[in-house]
């Protein structure tokens, strides 16, 4: 029997969790979100004079009593985010158990946002087509599960930076993408120079595994690389380890950079740490939930 990806009782342990967002950008529909215009939830605000055509039961008369001068009472409103996960779905993603983390981790943020009242849209894609989801509400947490659990392993050998951009939607208050972020730099800066025209609340989640981290090899061996397909045959020696190690921590340190100078958050998530770990420790100290 296979296992199930997102058990109901991670859905319950991330219960209490919702999504911060820096963006004044909310959407048109009622949900949990404070905004900063004012509105009609409970939470009072501010005063401001009457004027012609104003509802009346709004008037605070204890004010007039003192004042004689009638003023309006104004509240905080509460509108809808509109969420999108976008994920890396090239070949690279495939391995060492960086597919599974990568899509519990676009469910478990689908059921954040869905509990909160937002509207969710989530989009990847195969060498075939473009898939893409759109739900509102708790009630289509399972749909979502569903949707991103029978997704099959990734396929597209096309670059991510340079198709990502045609797979996200329009109006979109938080954009989540989840990669592993091996591409070329060249590519991600593109990619980050054009985001912020689209989003002005972008957070980039990479995934990494131990395997990669920290790779055991010896000897004479053929490595294939697995999105192009090329072969290279080396003598490994710890020397040559030491080297893989320290390149792959440039790139990373370079990726943060790039982020960095376009407004863009990035977060660097292990598989080893396990996805509630992820949510609960490192995404809340992130501050991309609370």
């Amino acid at each position: 029997m296979q296992k199930e990806l997102f058990p109901d009782r991670l859905t319950k342990r991330l219960g209490s969790l919702s999504i911060v967002s820096r963006s004044k950008r909310l959407g048109h529909h009622k949900g949990t979100h404070r905004s900063r215009k004012t509105g009609t939830s409970l939470d009072f605000s501010d005063f401001r004079e009457y004027h012609p055509g104003d509802d009346l039961r709004h008037i605070d008369w204890n004010v007039f009593a003192r004042t004689e001068k009638p003023f309006i009472k104004q509240y905080l409103d509460e509108q809808e985010m509109r969420i999108h996960i976008l994920l890396d779905p090239t070949l690279s993603m495939g391995v060492d158990g960086k597919w599974d983390f990568a899509r519990q981790m676009a469910i478990g943020l689908s059921h954040i946002a869905l509990k909160s009242g937002d509207t969710v849209s989530f989009s990847t894609w195969t060498h075939k087509k473009q898939l893409f989801f759109r739900k509102k509400g708790a009630l289509h947490r399972a749909s979502f599960t569903k949707f991103i659990s029978t997704i099959d392993s990734p396929t597209s050998g096309e670059s991510f930076a340079e198709q990502a951009l045609r797979h996200i939607p329009k109006a979109v208050t938080v954009l989540f993408i989840i990669t592993d972020g091996l591409e070329d730099l060249t590519e991600w800066e593109k990619l980050f120079r054009k985001l912020p025209m689209i989003c002005k609340d972008i957070r980039v989640a990479t995934i990494h595994s131990p395997q990669e981290n920290s790779p055991i090899y010896e000897g004479d061996m053929r490595f294939v690389d697995i999105e192009t397909g090329k072969e290279v045959e080396v003598s490994m020696s710890s020397k040559m380890v030491e080297e893989y190690v320290q390149r792959k921590a440039r790139h990373e340190t370079t990726l943060i950079s790039l982020a960095n100078k376009y407004g863009i958050q990035l977060l660097r998530t292990e598989v080893g740490d396990g996805i509630m770990n992820t949510f609960v420790k490192k995404m809340r100290h992130a501050g991309w939930v609370r």
